[in-house]
């Protein structure tokens, strides 16, 4: 090795853009990205076109120190048959290539309707029903049952450790019926309606478990956050969750603060500038923890405070994180 940073032309043995020199600024711990929205925000969508995520490219990089073929090697694994398919090598050259695709418009086949975007630009969410199916909320519950070593019955072993879990959170990105779920037509096309254009792609996340509070076992979530930059102006931008068990509101359901992608702009303006916009008491404004069933999705805007909340019920409440997003919108390169 030596030390040399690739440039975004190399191709690889993939034949796709900047994947060596993402590669190349991980082995060697470059700080290129520093102050660079723009690449850092190519970075990402690259790792989510190949379904690869972001957590795990970096901890395999980071733990292994492969060669280049070798992390070639590993984003193959991510695919049955060990080859990506022309359609994603063509999605991840896309982000590189000096012409852009024409922003196609979704006319056709609506799934929300004219009450649920008015919910949206009001309220700042709205919820897709029925996203995926019961049976596949029953085999991604399976799944990470089965990933946590869980036994959906047992309520003891819901509280074992396990170094999957990371707070509420879970370390799960690769599995065929992860990917199905991401893919839902139903999620996809509610997005393109939000953003209005088809040339989004998504995110490869994290699932998400939480069980009951306990007189032993206190909720591990954050409160009220936001996961964006908030320094102005706040590009557009959106989160979403896929609820695989049936949420009441004291489940730890997503709780937000509705509306408030409507008043960021003049709170932070003014806002005491000794003061922390992140340390403040944001549930002030009021909030909603949204209830929904197995198969829904919610997607929010991502100027709304947001969190899980204290699970209270009976049962854990289990969850898929996705979100759909145009890789081209400009990101702030302040993080404030």
């Amino acid at each position: 090795m030596n030390n040399h940073i690739a440039d975004s032309t190399d191709k690889g043995s993939l034949s796709i853009y900047h994947v060596k020199r993402l590669w190349s600024k991980l082995v060697y711990k470059n700080a290129i990205n520093q102050n660079n929205a723009k690449e850092a925000a190519l970075d990402n969508a690259l790792m989510d076109i190949l379904g690869i995520g972001y957590l795990p490219t970096y901890t395999f990089v980071y733990q292994q120190n492969p060669s280049f073929a070798d992390f070639e090697k590993w984003i193959c694994t991510h695919y049955p048959d060990g080859e990506i398919p022309i359609s994603i090598t063509e999605q991840c050259n896309t982000l590189f290539n000096d012409e852009k695709k024409e922003e196609a418009i979704i006319v056709h086949e609506p799934v929300l309707s004219e009450t649920d975007l008015l919910h949206w630009h009001e309220l700042g969410y709205t919820i897709v029903r029925n996203a995926i199916s019961p049976e596949d909320c029953k085999a991604t519950r399976d799944l990470i049952w089965a990933h946590l070593g869980m036994d959906e019955n047992n309520p003891a072993s819901w509280y074992q450790s396990h170094e999957a879990i990371q707070g509420i959170m879970v370390a799960l990105f690769n599995h065929p019926q992860i990917h199905k779920n991401r893919h839902a037509p139903r999620i996809r096309k509610a997005y393109e309606q939000i953003w209005g254009t088809n040339n989004l792609i998504v995110t490869s996340d994290k699932v998400g478990f939480n069980p009951p509070e306990t007189p032993t076992y206190i909720y591990k979530g954050i409160g009220l956050h936001f996961d964006t930059s908030l320094a102005q102006p706040i590009p557009f931008g959106t989160q979403g969750i896929l609820y695989l068990t049936d949420t009441a509101t004291h489940q730890g359901a997503l709780t937000v603060v509705p509306g408030f992608h409507h008043t960021i702009h003049n709170w932070l303006e003014e806002l005491a500038p000794d003061k922390n916009p992140r340390e403040e008491n944001l549930a002030a404004f009021g909030t909603k923890a949204i209830a929904a069933n197995a198969g829904d999705f919610i997607i929010w805007h991502h100027c709304l405070p947001h969190s899980a909340s204290a699970n209270r019920a009976a049962t854990p409440r289990l969850v898929q994180y996705m979100n759909w997003y145009d890789p081209f919108v400009e990101k702030q390169s302040e993080w404030l």
